[in-house]
């Protein structure tokens, strides 16, 4: 079964009820949707600096299987050569991106320009699928 990796950014706009995030997540529920450690920290952090919507995050936990961060040295490796070569990346995209891409999984983001320098990652922007 393909692995979608759902990004912070689709998983706050499903929360939100957003259109997009709602009619992508019923078109793929037959696929494996899966989410990282490091998006469910970013949806943690969100929650408790605004104070409110941690129950909601805790549901998506329960509800999507979790991706490890098991993968330091392939992340320095990609984080080094993206470097050389200039292209700024947040360390936290560049993790995400790394454990979808080790587990076989396409990244499911609003934010595919950040995603689309990882080596080898496939990447599906969420917004553009009608």
């Amino acid at each position: 079964m393909e692995c979608k990796c759902l990004d912070t950014d689709m998983l706050i706009d499903f929360l939100r009820g957003k259109k997009e995030a709602v009619n992508y997540i019923e078109k793929n529920k037959g696929f494996s949707l899966k989410t990282t450690v490091i998006n469910l920290f970013e949806l943690y952090y969100g929650s408790f600096l605004r104070g409110k919507g941690k129950e909601e995050v805790d549901a998506l936990k329960d509800a999507l299987d979790i991706l490890e961060f098991r993968y330091p040295e392939e992340a320095g490796k990609e984080f080094a050569e993206l470097s050389k070569n200039g292209e700024i990346i947040d360390v936290r995209d560049l993790l995400i991106g790394v454990i979808a891409r080790e587990n076989g999984c396409t990244i499911v983001t609003g934010n595919a320009k950040h995603f689309s320098r990882i080596n080898g990652l496939k990447v599906e922007n969420y917004k553009e699928i009608r």
